[in-house]
């Protein structure tokens, strides 16, 4: 008797365990607009695994290695969606991994990421205007931008994370913050109407050669330490475990857990 008792106990404990862990999965996946995870092994279309499921045009694109799984790497190539139908967000984050084919210390302009179509922000940009790489957002009151205070880029893997709330906008690379600038105002993330280029501007030119893994775009604004946590998380070595889930799973973990 005594031990059926304590069977029936661990059973409960082990489902109440499983809800909560699936509960902070559901509650972070809610927050996520956009996971390009580029697992695709070529073709021409791209898609996004988050639970609004955008699907986009992918151009001159092969499998690579990446961070997580794979990655795409793009030679005068793209990955495009059309207006992405989403709810404008009060805050803000946006995040991928990237590695330039040749090194980068000036040079032509490279987006990184821009809009499908029109003007509008925002956009991720190299040599613009003198800026070695800069983040270029808006409020709706302003069109603001933050440079990196790096000298150069080499052929590596790197972590952006920019954040935006109705106060600040700020750049982290590689875990670490590298730029602020004050918001004044609502995010406007014109991504909603003219829809979005990976890897080059709205006509195909401007191209970033290179790498590029884990696109995110979420509706919240990460702290510095959840910064540095969602890096460690990509970084940890996988086993079993499905990469794309385990990430999901951290970072729920990270934002709804603490």
């Amino acid at each position: 008797m005594k031990q059926k008792v304590i069977l029936s106990c661990v059973l409960i404990l082990s489902l109440a365990i499983v809800s909560a862990v699936n509960a902070g999965i559901t509650k972070g996946t809610k927050s996520l607009l956009l996971h390009l995870p580029f697992e695709e092994a070529g073709g021409k279309v791209v898609k996004d695994v988050s639970p609004n499921k955008f699907v986009g045009q992918l151009t001159n694109a092969k499998s690579v290695d990446g961070v997580v799984g794979n990655a795409l790497e793009f030679n005068k190539g793209s990955a495009r969606f059309e207006k992405l139908n989403i709810d404008p967000p009060e805050a803000l984050t946006i995040e991928f991994w990237f590695k330039p084919s040749q090194k980068i210390t000036g040079g032509s302009r490279m987006d990184l990421m821009y809009r499908a179509s029109g003007g509008g922000r925002p956009h991720i940009t190299f040599n613009r205007g003198g800026v070695l790489l800069g983040h270029y957002f808006a409020t709706d009151k302003a069109e603001l931008e933050i440079k990196s205070q790096a000298k150069e880029f080499d052929t590596k893997w790197y972590y952006y994370v920019a954040t935006q709330t109705g106060s600040e906008t700020v750049l982290y690379i590689d875990g670490e913050e590298d730029g602020k600038a004050a918001a004044g105002g609502s995010v406007r993330i014109d991504f909603i109407e003219h829809g979005m280029s990976i890897a080059a501007n709205h006509e195909g030119g401007n191209n970033f050669n290179g790498a590029m893994d884990e696109v995110k775009i979420w509706n919240v604004a990460l702290t510095a330490d959840e910064v540095k946590k969602s890096m460690q998380a990509a970084l940890a070595p996988t086993t079993a475990v499905d990469s794309r889930n385990r990430l999901t799973t951290k970072w729920a973990d990270i934002k709804f857990n603490r």
